[in-house]
């Protein structure tokens, strides 16, 4: 190859990289003002080294190439089930070049992968920050309120006739955990998808905004254990201790109820003022919601069925979440209310910008 070949070919990438940089200005902004404020707050608490940008460098880095090549194979073995071309081989090796392994897909995604690490691990920093900055003393008042709104009676009971039993425990379990594949899947799949532009930056920026505002602002202002931690926080009679209790019988009948081994492990975490991925607890509002209800609504944007589904997984996730004791109903009503305010707001701003390509090309 030429000198004059290379050199077009590395103007022509540094012209695509800075491309993607620019339709992503949005998200970069957003990413850098949260880093900036989540830096202050550190500071302002004292706590300046509490703020970690690498927390799930890791993980991403581990997990990327994991889910590329997994859907990679499962896509061969779509071609080789349902299409089953004449040419095999010839066929998998020209889809996968043409289609998903090109220049112009991962350029796209390159961005979205260095940023999501650096939220998701500000973020959780904050997140463990919360006792600092607000005592958890909400959980009194959201217990009151969850009776009320159901009548009188605490949301767990009304579900235990029904999930009160080892397997059904356990199958809420895998749901409620099931989450986080659903939310790796998502970024993956909105990482990487070139198709609706549009609906790939609402995806994101209403996701660092529901994660800053919701996840953290509305986290501490209204810090809360959850049931779970109900009578180490809260003074008195403890009305989810007969949950509690279930749940450890249980979980000595099925090794799929691992949620109170989870728990126990956070508390431990949070009382020696630990940290680390996923550290930090918070019930109020239900982000586990949030992120199935994001999901659900991207969903809706690509195909009915899609969409269906993934509704019905974010009432099977709000479920698991109160069975299991994580959260309060209420939690959840609230994130669907927050999650579906900043998805619209952002879905307008995106609309208003001239041209709205500028945030998407």
């Amino acid at each position: 190859m030429s000198v004059s070949l290379i050199r077009s070919s590395e103007d022509g990438l540094l012209a695509e990289l800075l491309g993607a940089v620019r339709a992503h200005e949005w998200l970069i902004s957003l990413v850098l003002a949260y880093v900036l404020i989540a830096s202050g707050v550190a500071a302002w608490l004292g706590e300046p080294s509490r703020i970690s940008l690498s927390l799930y460098g890791p993980v991403f880095t581990l997990a990327t190439p994991a889910l590329c090549v997994a859907f990679l194979v499962g896509r061969a073995a779509y071609l080789t089930l349902v299409v089953r071309p004449a040419r095999l081989s010839w066929a998998i090796v020209d889809d996968l070049c043409t289609n998903y392994l090109t220049r112009k897909r991962i350029i796209n995604a390159l961005p979205i992968i260095v940023l999501l690490p650096i939220f998701n691990s500000a973020c959780t920093s904050i997140k463990s920050m919360i006792p600092l900055m607000h005592p958890y003393n909400w959980d009194a008042t959201l217990a009151v309120w969850d009776a009320r709104l159901h009548f009188g009676v605490p949301p767990w009971q009304i579900l235990q006739p029904v999930l009160g039993h080892p397997f059904m425990s356990g199958l809420a379990n895998i749901i409620y955990c099931g989450w986080f594949f659903g939310l790796a899947g998502s970024w993956f799949w909105q990482a990487f998808a070139l198709r609706d532009q549009r609906l790939r930056m609402q995806f994101f920026v209403a996701y660092i905004v529901c994660f800053a505002l919701m996840g953290n602002l509305a986290a501490t202002w209204l810090a809360s254990g959850g049931p779970c931690y109900y009578g180490r926080l809260v003074h008195g009679p403890d009305p989810y201790a007969p949950l509690m209790q279930y749940l450890r019988d249980a979980s000595q009948h099925s090794s799929l109820i691992w949620s109170i081994r989870l728990q126990d492990m956070l508390w431990n975490s949070y009382a020696s003022d630990g940290f680390g991925i996923g550290s930090g607890i918070s019930a109020m509002p239900s982000m586990h919601v949030t992120g199935a209800l994001l999901f659900a609504l991207v969903g809706w944007r690509t195909n009915r069925p899609l969409g269906i589904v993934l509704s019905v997984n974010v009432v099977l996730i709000m479920i698991a979440t109160v069975h299991l004791g994580w959260h309060y109903a209420i939690d959840g009503y609230i994130a669907v209310l927050g999650t579906l305010a900043i998805w619209r707001v952002v879905g307008a701003i995106i609309d208003r910008v001239d041209p709205p390509q500028s945030l998407c090309r």
